[in-house]
């Protein structure tokens, strides 16, 4: 959240994309990419709020020609003066076409050789007395490597809150990666560790960059010719400097994990009960998915909703990850039953209202004669499309379409399958089975209106053909 003092000036979507003359599908595609700022504050309705100035930064870094129709008056800003890759600029020169570039003064020669220093800008390519043609009187930059210097990324300055107490201790896995491996660090091998400690792939290189920054993650503290030994060819961190990002809180904690009193509570369906008994071991992402689904009465869960879950703390993070340490070895991430199962057995549903759930005793229609004689006739297990037929004549309409019956169930006003392929029962079933004591609560709901068909099928009229 924005604080109350702040001089920040906030933008949406909707502003973005008419301040820089775009679509707002294209301004949409512009905030998925990984180095886009992330939004400062939520507005009405969930809209997310963005830093103008950052948003604008980032614009024109990566893409000049939309900045440009923002700026018209400043679009010599996009350009420098052509010429041979080869020829010779003094640092002066260097110096003023810099500010020329970011429409400011120029840069002082003194602060410029702190930037030599820093290795932001690269050593001379020229020197007095190097015995090249032409002879230089002093130290001369050739235009390719000026131009390299003064178009580079710029980092995007934000004030970031910092709150150590927020830190995680660092995982075994951490400890003992950097008790073994106490040196300088790469922003590649940043990557690789902080999607291991994360329970993923590795962290894109330009959401790093992104987060450098932000201020997410630190500066680097070693670059290319910075005078300091041992030679770098690359930036490199301290683990001192990682450590802080890499314990960072989650980044996206919408839901507190459960805790034990609640998980305490949970109780696992059969299903569940009987394939940890079965099999005790160690679960991937995939098998969870494949639980969850059959849990649910549907197809296995997609890996990238899961994934979600596990930023929301719905699920918990996984036991165990790729080189950390453990015996046995794992070649991605895995979870334990212990971990799985508060996830697998809690509903997770949104609650939309009274209106949603199933109907109490006394509020259901007393069932027509034909869906007596029905069940009468046919006692046994229900389908989907069985239920979805009953239901439809019970009202004296068509058969209910099956993707409603699917949201009724994750609305709680049909009852979730009895039974479950592949769940250990006897007779075993190939899709999800209803019994009609579980179906008959939502084929009995009160309905709104009493149409004509429905009066019908009260007396018994309208279902006929159920039980034929």
């Amino acid at each position: 959240m924005i604080p109350a003092n702040s001089n920040i000036k906030q933008t949406t979507r909707e502003q973005i994309a008419k301040r820089y003359k775009v679509s707002g599908s294209t301004a949409a595609s512009w905030q998925a990419e990984p180095a886009f700022p992330g939004p400062v504050d939520q507005g009405w309705g969930r809209t997310q709020l963005y830093d103008e100035a950052a948003v604008d930064e980032w614009v024109w870094e990566h893409r000049p020609e939309a900045w440009g129709k923002a700026h018209p008056k400043q679009i010599d800003k996009l350009s420098l003066p052509a010429g041979d890759p080869k020829d010779l600029m003094t640092l002066q020169r260097i110096g003023e076409l810099e500010g020329r570039f970011l429409s400011r003064e120029a840069t002082p020669v003194a602060t410029l050789g702190t930037y030599i220093s820093q290795g932001i800008l690269a050593r001379p390519d020229r020197r007095a007395g190097d015995g090249d043609q032409p002879v230089v009187e002093q130290d001369m930059w050739f235009r390719e490597t000026a131009y390299a210097y003064i178009t580079r990324r710029r980092s995007i300055r934000r004030k970031t809150q910092k709150d150590d107490g927020g830190l995680r201790e660092p995982s075994a896995f951490l400890t003992q990666y950097f008790k073994k491996h106490p040196g300088l660090l790469t922003l590649e091998k940043i990557a690789e560790l902080d999607g291991k400690e994360h329970g993923r792939e590795p962290t894109a290189m330009t959401t790093l960059k992104s987060y450098i920054a932000q201020g997410k993650l630190a500066r680097p503290d070693r670059k290319p010719r910075d005078g300091k030994t041992p030679a770098v060819d690359e930036r490199m961190w301290e683990p001192t400097s990682v450590l802080p990002f890499l314990c960072r809180p989650g980044s996206r904690r919408r839901t507190a994990q459960p805790t034990e009193g609640q998980t305490a509570s949970v109780k696992p369906s059969a299903f569940l009960t009987q394939y940890f008994e079965e099999k005790p071991g160690l679960l991937t992402l995939k098998t969870i998915a494949e639980l969850d689904g059959r849990e649910q009465g549907r197809k296995p869960t997609a890996e990238s909703t899961l994934k979600v879950y596990i930023s929301q703390g719905k699920l918990a993070r996984a036991d165990r990850l790729p080189n950390d340490g453990k015996t046995p070895p794992v070649d991605e991430p895995m979870w334990t039953p212990a971990a799985a199962l508060p996830f697998l057995a809690t509903p997770r549903q949104a609650s939309r209202g009274k209106s949603t759930a199933a109907p109490v005793e006394g509020e259901l229609r007393e069932p027509s004669a034909a869906l007596q004689r029905y069940f009468k006739k046919k006692p046994g297990l229900l389908s989907l499309e069985t239920i979805a037929e009953l239901d439809g004549r019970e009202l004296g309409r068509k058969p209910t379409a099956l993707t409603t019956l699917k949201s009724y169930i994750s609305q709680g006003r049909l009852a979730r399958a009895d039974r479950l392929p592949n769940d250990g029962k006897t007779p075993p079933v190939d899709e999800p089975m209803w019994t009609p004591a579980a179906a008959l609560p939502y084929l009995l709901r009160p309905v709104g209106r009493s149409s004509a068909a429905a009066k019908k099928t009260a007396t018994g009229g309208g279902l006929q053909d159920a039980g034929q």
